[in-house]
């Protein structure tokens, strides 16, 4: 998108509200005191670990998308996730957060147990041994044969016996078309199926990040509306063409690109797609 970011317009604000009318105050929003204790009694502890929990959802999913080879910009249908049982609440519009934040068109929360999750656990031999003596052929026996109840806390129970969670390695594996990633309780599995349609979405936001490239390689202002060229375009992406030409103030031109415009190929999934673009003249 073409509008500000969010600290542009904190400092603005600061800048119009405060530094202007006060020379006592820091010249920068950034240069200021963050008011801890004033909004101490303010705090949800609750929302606070929820919010927690989402982050690293979304990190688990970004280092799934990479093991993947799965482009950030490339949608993917859905992703569910298994939440450890330690009072969080992930309502529809956290949900919808991790969706965006992760691309995906969906996001399910599912029980641990699902069968979309095959988890093994792995107990760190270095760590028990000593502590658990000859409990241990019963403890790995159990382990190989997945009979074992995992706790809240992240501990697990094998044979009787319960190990910190610390002392096991749970290993998370993907059913065909997903992938899994488990860290402290909580699991994110994707769905890596692309369909041709969730391809052409995906080149399509790659050909706005090209447009929006090339703006800049045009020394354009951000407001600045252009008319943009665009040869070689499949049929599929050009169903997301609106889309693209909304998200870069752009107005389809036809025929053959004046001199002056500034060009480029784009290599998408689909092929090469070779664009034009220069601002627009006033009242054009």
């Amino acid at each position: 998108m073409l509008a500000p970011t969010l600290p542009l317009l904190a400092e603005t604000m600061y800048t119009n509200l405060v530094a202007s009318v006060s020379s006592a105050a820091p010249d920068s929003v950034h240069l200021t005191r963050w008011p801890a204790s004033e909004l101490a009694d303010h705090r949800d502890a609750a929302l606070e670990a929820s919010m927690a929990s989402a982050q690293a959802a979304v990190d688990l999913a970004r280092t799934l998308r990479s093991t993947a080879h799965l482009k950030t910009r490339q949608p993917l249908a859905q992703a569910w996730l298994a939440l450890p049982d330690r009072g969080l609440a992930f309502g529809p519009e956290l949900l919808q957060l991790v969706a965006d934040e992760i691309n995906v068109k969906r996001v399910t929360i599912v029980d641990d147990q699902s069968e979309l999750i095959e988890r093994r656990v792995k107990p760190l031999l270095p760590k028990i041994g000593k502590r658990l003596g000859a409990s241990i052929p019963a403890v790995m026996a159990a382990a190989r044969s997945g009979d074992v109840s995992f706790g809240a806390d992240g501990s697990v129970s094998l044979a009787g016996v319960t190990l910190a969670p610390d002392e096991v390695e749970i290993q998370a594996t993907p059913r065909p078309g997903t992938a899994v990633a488990e860290n402290d309780g909580l699991v994110v599995v994707l769905d890596t199926e692309l369909t041709p349609d969730l391809v052409a979405e995906g080149d399509a936001r790659e050909l706005q990040r090209a447009i929006q490239d090339l703006r800049k390689e045009a020394a354009l202002e951000l407001d600045d509306r252009i008319d943009l060229w665009v040869e070689g375009l499949p049929d599929a992406v050009g169903r997301h063409l609106g889309t693209v030409v909304t998200e870069t103030l752009a107005a389809i031109a036809t025929g053959e690109p004046p001199t002056d415009a500034t060009r480029a190929t784009v290599e998408l999934d689909a092929g090469a797609v070779t664009i034009a673009l220069r601002r627009r003249a006033v009242g054009g």
